[in-house]
């Protein structure tokens, strides 16, 4: 436990805040720890006698740690940055493949407490590691920063690297709820470097390194949530796509990260109870398979790719200040904020929120409360990312199509809904409604990050004098797109639905991407960015 001048808590989060934002030393969230905290919300898995997701969420402290752990050693401020490489190596499969073994020689089932804490330290560092892969583009086309930087920055993914990644920390806290954040980490230090002398042959790093740059990582991260979110202005006008597709880009954004890593953690789970020989295990995580096909042939070795560092000597003895305490356990480590630290975070952020309040504008004309809100129980089900109206039901009264892309139930993440209600002759209803018991309609997805519901159009696709509903699920299909859904217009009745078929182009061409919807009797070509779309009857 450490006890030094406690003035110097607050001075030590500013200083890590100024100088995170100069030199983006690291990116503490980087979103791994929302991205860790979603894909738990909804992953349920159980292989021999453990439930996976109890134990997750038993030892948050733990897991969340794990989540952000593989980056501790990339910072300037560690060792003198002497320790990079061990970051590097532990964002990869053969690091994953060697904890698992580990684990299955050394703890044996039954797990003890530091077992499964142990794991759920794993599991974390899983999350990391594919939300990295997609993020940074490594070894794969069209991930986030990639994509950000040919948007925003003439195609220089080195300054979209340079703004994104601190840029997402900023937009983490400005437009996610962090109340599940622990005030605690839990290190399983002894295992850790037991791990890497298995990993390396031989000791590469010590016990007291693991402990003290994990420990300037977790001061970061709370030195971080002292006012990050106030640079969100400034983030937001150097990249407008990191603002509007953060959450919900394909490939990298919050929500796909969040599926990679609930992929991840079935793997790891089929692996930690049958063993590792049964998997194809690439050396990139996103491309690992167990009990399957072997598909990818092809797949590029390691991409290398650095952090942003710092290499002057800057490195202060931050385990002398007195904002957390280090308390030793059974093969690890605790770090705790304690409660004068936890309180003066507070001071100052309720401090800045008060001044931020003397410049908001207040409008009285404007309406600040809905007079009614219609709902699903669903987080992050993104409802109302579409919405169509059309009178579906040939009443005379315009109709409500919603889709909620990222909905998702125990087990079966964003497989999307798309729910309709019937106008009435004063318009829609206005009573509160939860959608999933009183929406007169609802048609759901059966894949895994489909998204289905993500796009919608209205329109008589097979000309009967019937308006269809076409829905888009744009993460589905390999060569095919297959899940345009058609509302039997004929029986309007809840839950009355056909499937048809939606072809596209993959990969796209050149030209705006046309799909070709395929009725009884005729197909109907229909287009992206106002391109002319017309009527095919040559079927």
């Amino acid at each position: 436990m450490i006890n030094i001048s406690k003035i110097n808590t607050v001075f030590l989060f500013e200083l890590i805040i100024v100088f995170n934002a100069i030199t983006n030393v690291t990116d503490i969230y980087k979103c791994v720890i929302p991205t860790a905290h979603r894909a738990l919300e909804f992953f349920n898995q159980i292989e021999g006698n453990v439930n996976y997701r109890e134990l997750l969420q038993k030892h948050p402290e733990a897991y969340q740690a794990g989540s952000v752990y593989p980056d501790a050693f990339y910072q300037g401020i560690c060792e003198q940055g002497k320790c990079h490489e061990v970051s590097e190596d532990s964002h990869w499969t053969p690091f994953l493949k060697t904890s698992i073994n580990y684990i299955r020689e050394v703890y044996p089932q039954p797990w003890d407490k530091s077992a499964q804490r142990l794991v759920a330290f794993l599991f974390g560092i899983a999350s990391h590691m594919v939300s990295d892969v997609s993020w940074h583009s490594l070894n794969i086309d069209q991930g986030f920063l990639k994509a950000m930087g040919e948007v925003d920055f003439y195609g220089s993914y080195a300054e979209a690297h340079q703004t994104g990644d601190f840029g997402g920390d900023v937009l983490s806290r400005y437009e996610l709820n962090f109340d599940y954040l622990e005030a605690k980490w839990y290190i399983p230090v002894k295992d850790l470097f037991n791990i890497y002398n298995l990993y390396y042959g031989k000791t590469i790093i010590e016990e007291n390194t693991i402990t003290h740059c994990t420990y300037i990582l977790f001061l970061e991260m709370y030195g971080e949530s002292l006012g990050i979110d106030k640079l969100h202005s400034t983030y937001a006008s150097k990249s407008p796509f990191l603002v509007e597709r953060f959450q919900e880009y394909f490939l990298g954004g919050v929500d796909d990260m969040a599926y990679w890593s609930t992929n991840i953690f079935h793997l790891i789970s089929f692996m930690l109870d049958n063993g590792t020989s049964d998997c194809y295990l690439p050396e990139n995580p996103i491309f690992i398979q167990c009990n399957t096909e072997r598909r990818e042939k092809n797949i590029k070795l390691r991409k290398h790719w650095q952090k942003n560092e710092f290499d002057g000597d800057f490195t202060p003895s931050v385990m002398r200040a007195d904002g957390a305490d280090n308390i030793t356990v059974d093969s690890g480590v605790v770090f705790q904020m304690n409660s004068w630290a936890k309180g003066s975070v507070l001071f100052v952020s309720n401090v800045m929120d008060a001044m931020n309040m003397n410049f908001t504008v207040q409008y009285p004309n404007h309406i600040t409360s809905p007079s009614t809100s219609y709902f699903v129980s669903s987080p992050y089900a993104r409802l109302g990312w579409a919405m169509v109206t059309a009178d579906l039901n040939g009443d005379g009264h315009g109709d409500l199509v919603v889709g909620a892309p990222g909905y998702s139930t125990l087990g079966h993440v964003q497989i999307g809904r798309v729910f309709i209600v019937y106008g009435l002759a004063s318009g829609l209803p206005p009573a509160k409604m939860d959608l999933d018991k009183d929406a007169d309609v609802v048609l759901e997805g059966y894949e895994n990050s489909g998204r289905f519901g993500s796009s919608l159009a209205v329109l008589d696709f097979n000309l009967d004098g019937h308006l269809d509903v076409a829905v888009g699920a744009p993460s589905v299909g390999s060569q095919y797109l297959r899940y345009t859904v058609r509302l039997n217009s004929d029986n309007p009745s809840r839950g009355t639905q056909s499937v048809g078929k939606a072809y596209g182009f993959y990969p796209p061409p050149p030209k705006d991407v046309t799909f070709v919807v395929h009725g009884d009797t005729v197909s109907i070509t229909f287009c992206f960015s106002g391109a002319f779309c017309g009527i095919d009857r040559s079927e």
